[in-house]
């Protein structure tokens, strides 16, 4: 398993490798707001459009805001 360092809110920690900014958020106990994502457990499936732009972030080294859950 590769991991990668990333920082959020000036927390640093480490994550897998292809984990979205969405998902490493939440592992550390910080809430990105979303409007059409959906990670539905249950019926194993993923609805991530990544359209209603509510999730979006500033990742450095960017020009644009990225959406957290892609």
């Amino acid at each position: 398993m590769d991991t990668i360092s990333i920082k959020i809110d000036n927390k640093n920690f480490q994550v897998e490798k292809g984990t979205t900014i969405l998902d490493a958020a939440k592992s550390v106990g910080i809430n990105i707001p979303t409007l059409c994502y959906m990670n539905l457990h249950d019926l194993n499936t993923t609805h991530n459009p990544t359209g209603c732009r509510v999730c979006v972030v500033e990742v450095v080294g960017r020009k644009n805001l990225a959406p957290a859950c892609a």
